[in-house]
């Protein structure tokens, strides 16, 4: 898991990456996914998610969205 908060952007976000193979994530990426869109509706408006060839990074525009993401998925 790796957090990074980045403000010089037009628009301040908190980043989490999540490896793909984290084997102790008994409950599998479309689970993660089912969750954020449960949790915080489509990608777009609040957060969104980036998968990259190692990781899946998620950018949230709230640093509470964000903790309470990495809590649940840590």
């Amino acid at each position: 898991m790796y957090i990074e908060s980045n403000s010089c952007l037009e628009k301040p976000v908190t980043k989490i990456r999540l490896d793909w193979e984290v084997e102790s994530r008994a409950e599998g990426w479309p689970e993660i996914c089912a969750w954020c869109v449960a949790r915080y509706g489509l990608p777009g408006s609040v957060y969104s998610w980036h998968p990259h060839s190692d990781y899946m990074e998620f950018h949230f525009d709230n640093e509470s969205d964000a903790i309470h993401f990495m809590l649940r998925w840590s």
